[in-house]
């Protein structure tokens, strides 16, 4: 998975090591937060300004409502009073929406680790500028088990639904893996899928392995 940023502004900080392993909600980055604060204020303060006039509205209208019953004021005041109520309150709840909104533009500043995986070489550095969904901050993989294709021919297709179809947990050690030096990885992996189709185009279809992977050795994109 690519990271990418949901708040602008510079980079202020990185707590990770490239090439490191990373954890679920690890902090990755930091993001300049001063005008997403300075929103976050802006937003709760006109909420409480909100509330109050929700506050003088509601006296007001309970006021009016108390003098009407003893017909000691005009109806029209008091249906004014009540529909007074009823803005100040719709303008609460929109104050309230906003509050919730720059809450979570404030916690984008903070960039987390969306799984448990391998981060690589960051993008950016420290002062870099980066743009909202656009740049590209690092890229997180998992890599045990690791998922390995294999484009086989059509005709294969009843061999390996029926290996698929074994027993839960009965390795076969006929899928094995050569590696860039030539050598055969020591672990034998396992059918976890067969793909959807045919490729019409060359009659193959593709089978993703899963090998277990506990000392790295293999890389997302090795051949």
């Amino acid at each position: 998975v690519d990271i990418r940023p949901e708040a602008e502004g510079y980079v202020i900080g990185m707590f990770f090591t490239e090439g490191a392993r990373v954890t679920k909600g690890q902090k990755l980055y930091t993001i300049d937060n001063s005008k997403y604060e300075a929103s976050y204020n802006q937003a709760m303060a006109n909420l409480k300004v909100a509330e109050a006039n929700q506050e003088q509205a509601q006296k007001d209208a309970d006021r009016y409502n108390y003098l009407n019953q003893h017909d000691a004021v005009a109806k029209q005041t008091l249906d004014h009073a009540l529909t007074a109520l009823q803005n100040a309150k719709q303008q609460v709840s929109a104050a309230k929406q906003e509050v919730v909104r720059t809450h979570a533009d404030l916690g984008y500043s903070v960039i987390r680790a969306p799984f448990d995986g391998v981060i690589g070489i960051s993008q950016v550095k420290v002062g870099n500028s980066v743009t909202k969904g656009q740049t590209v901050l690092n890229t997180i993989s998992t890599n045990d088990p690791m998922a390995v294709d294999f484009v086989v021919n059509e005709k294969l297709i009843p061999r390996f639904v029926a290996l698929q179809q074994k027993k839960a947990g009965s390795a076969d050690s006929m899928f094995t893996i050569l590696l860039p030096d030539n050598s055969v990885y020591s672990y034998p992996g396992q059918i976890h899928v067969i793909d959807r189709g045919v490729n019409p185009q060359t009659g193959s279809v593709i089978v993703r392995l899963k090998f277990p992977n506990q000392s790295s050795m293999l890389r997302a994109g090795m051949s």
